[in-house]
């Protein structure tokens, strides 16, 4: 897998011993790349392997994402959004509610989000909000929100394996209407 150039990393040197200059060259060569591929910092962009955790064919829910934005009087507010998945490396969208505050919070724009799924993937995106459908086809109490990124910040832990994500599951009653709905954010 190619990084690309505008990933930060964040990179250890492995302790050889016991090993011929050939194969010190050849493990260092090998684990250096592995390093590069899971121990970036940041990026400007989802890397492939978040990009694919976050794409989520199907119109399926999960993972679910957990969405913070700051209200307007400054206090941080958090949501968890299942409909969350990527269009483009730099682009992230969702649907909303739009009673509900973190619509509201969208107005300002500023929004970070985060990620978790196994087996290594932790993120945290920072970017900004625009409402790109106020009204949904499917269902017009609903909006489509756009996330344009800003940063990826990998926030995943070396000395760990992430077992599992939030995840959710609609009611019966409700699945044909999650279908639609995300099938008609995913179609724009």
């Amino acid at each position: 897998m190619k990084l690309s150039d505008n990933i930060k990393l964040n990179m250890a040197l492995p302790l050889f011993s016991g090993m011929n200059q050939k194969s010190k060259e050849s493990h260092s060569s090998k684990n250096s790349r592995e390093a590069q591929e899971k121990h970036w910092r940041t990026a400007q962009e989802l890397p492939p392997h978040v990009f694919a955790v976050w794409q989520k064919p199907n119109r399926a829910l999960n993972p679910v994402a957990i969405v913070a934005t700051v209200d307007p009087d400054g206090i941080p507010r958090t949501a968890p959004f299942g409909s969350l998945r990527a269009i483009a490396p730099k682009l992230l969208r969702l649907i909303c509610y739009r009673h509900h505050t973190t619509y509201t919070n969208f107005q300002n724009g500023c929004v970070s989000v985060a990620l978790v799924a196994p087996p290594d993937c932790a993120v945290s995106v920072c970017g900004r909000a625009r409402i790109v459908r106020e009204y949904m086809k499917t269902d017009e109490r609903y909006a489509v929100v756009d996330i344009d990124i800003e940063e990826v910040k990998n926030d995943m832990v070396r000395i760990v394996s992430i077992e599992s994500a939030i995840t959710i599951s609609p009611r019966e009653e409700y699945r044909t209407w999650f279908s639609e709905s995300l099938g008609e954010a995913e179609s724009m």
